[in-house]
C-alpha cells in the first residue's frame, strides 16, 4: 500500500532538462567543446558535480570540475530566474489527488536545494510538500539509493510503502534499489532514457492513478 510519494523534479516536476542542456553546451563551447543533447542526456538524474567531474576526466578539459560546477549552477540559475518556466502538465492536478488522499509527499532531486527552493517558489507547490532532499545532503547519488531513504525518513514512511516517480534511468535504479515502487514519466526532452526497470511507465502525470497503483501492489503480493 501506498503511504507516500516521491518526487524527482527535473523533468518530473519541471521540464528543466533543454534548460541544463543550453548551459552545459554554453560553457563547453568556450573550450571549443562540441556537446549533443545526447551527450547530455546520459547525465540525467546526476548531480552537475558528477556531470563536470566525468567530463573533465572524458576530455581533458582545463579547468577543475568543482569550478564549472558552480559556474553551471551560477548560469542555470540566471536561465530559471528569467525563463518563463511552467510545472510539468498534469502535475498540480496530481499533487492536488494526492493531498486529497492525505498522503505526504516530498521532493528528492540531484539539483542542488537552491535550485529546489526556486522551482517550489516559482510555482508556489510548497505547500504540497513535507520538505525536500537534494543532491547536497547525500553522500552517495543515483543511482545510488540513499536520497530516497533520506526522503523516506522526511516523511516517516517505510521505503516498501513508498512510491517515487521519476523520469530517469538513474532515478528508477535508485528507486528500485530502495525497494520502492517507482513509476517512470517518459519525458521526450531527458533524452532516450532506460525506464525498463519501472514498474509501471506513464506517458503524462494525468495518467497516475494511485488506486490502479495499489492494485498491481497487491496482486503482486
Amino acid at each position: 500500500m501506498i503511504e507516500g510519494v516521491i518526487f524527482d523534479m527535473d523533468g518530473v516536476i519541471m521540464d528543466s532538462e533543454p534548460i541544463h542542456y543550453k548551459v552545459e553546451k554554453a560553457i563547453l563551447a568556450n573550450f571549443n567543446q562540441p556537446f549533443e543533447f545526447e551527450d547530455h542526456a546520459r547525465f540525467v538524474g546526476q548531480t552537475t558535480r558528477d556531470l563536470w567531474k566525468t567530463l573533465c576526466e572524458e576530455r581533458n578539459l582545463p579547468q577543475g570540475f568543482e569550478v564549472l560546477a558552480l559556474l553551471d549552477n551560477a548560469d542555470y540559475m540566471q536561465e530559471l530566474e528569467k525563463g518563463d518556466i511552467e510545472p510539468i502538465d498534469g502535475l498540480i492536478g496530481l499533487l492536488e489527488n494526492i493531498q486529497n488522499q492525505q498522503i505526504p509527499m516530498v521532493v528528492a532531486s540531484s539539483a542542488i536545494r537552491k535550485n529546489i527552493e526556486t522551482v517550489i517558489s516559482r510555482f508556489e507547490i510548497g505547500s504540497f510538500f513535507k520538505g525536500s532532499v537534494s543532491g547536497q545532503d547525500v553522500e552517495n547519488t543515483k543511482p545510488n539509493p540513499e536520497i530516497f531513504f533520506k526522503a523516506a525518513k522526511v516523511i516517516d514512511i517505510k521505503p516498501e510503502n513508498c512510491l517515487v516517480i521519476e523520469d530517469a534511468k538513474h532515478g528508477v535504479e535508485a528507486a528500485k534499489a530502495a525497494g520502492m515502487f517507482c513509476i517512470a514519466l517518459r519525458n521526450l526532452n531527458s533524452g532516450n532514457q532506460d525506464l525498463s526497470q519501472a514498474d509501471l511507465i506513464v506517458n503524462s502525470l494525468s495518467e497516475i492513478d494511485l488506486n490502479f497503483v495499489n492494485q498491481l501492489i497487491n496482486k503482486e503480493k
